[in-house]
């Protein structure tokens, strides 16, 4: 999620639990809101702030029930080509898989998870790896890297703008490699 939409979900998560809070208080028994609310909308001037203000919370939730609807893009197809036939996608699963066969190209990698950022020109690909304790650490980095790039863009057919890595962790177990 963006900073922005965090932002403006914790402002509305906070309003949710104030109204919420009051309408429970209200619903106890307890009469002090609801005299204080009385006072506060018998004057003009607070009434049109209120409904400023109730307006703004609406436009806030109608904002975050769309922003919800988007989804996160997980779940997300990259378009490979689009011909006269038709267009071709792929899916964020299947660019794993051929990330995870491109960096068995690197043996001192353990493990490796991968995570996809879409930009507007390409992809741009996280890499979280496991390596061997023996490992040159600057050198299957690299490796991957190249790895991973000239993989995608050989074989899926998509712009890689970036391979972003980070050691995670450095395994002392090993793993039976299928080659």
């Amino acid at each position: 999620m963006q900073p922005g939409h965090r932002f403006l979900s914790s402002i509305f998560a906070i309003l949710t639990i104030i109204f919420a809070g009051i309408v429970l208080a209200l619903a106890l028994g307890w009469v002090i809101p609801q005299e204080y609310l009385q006072s506060v909308l018998s004057i003009s001037d607070n009434r049109w702030i209120i409904g400023v203000v109730s307006g703004l919370v609406i436009l806030l939730a109608l904002y975050m029930i769309v922003v919800a609807s988007r989804g996160t893009g997980q779940h997300r197809e990259l378009m490979i080509q689009d011909t006269s036939l038709g267009r071709v996608d792929i899916s964020v699963p299947a660019l794993e898989d051929l990330i995870r066969r491109a960096s068995r190209q690197v043996r001192e990698i353990r493990e490796i998870r991968p995570v996809l950022q879409y930009e507007k020109d390409g992809v741009v690909v996280v890499l979280h790896l496991n390596v061997s304790p023996d490992a040159n650490i600057p050198v299957i980095t690299q490796e991957v890297q190249e790895a991973v790039k000239n993989y995608l863009e050989e074989k899926a057919g998509i712009r890689v703008l970036q391979v972003q890595v980070l050691v995670a962790s450095v395994s002392f177990e090993s793993r039976a490699r299928v080659e």
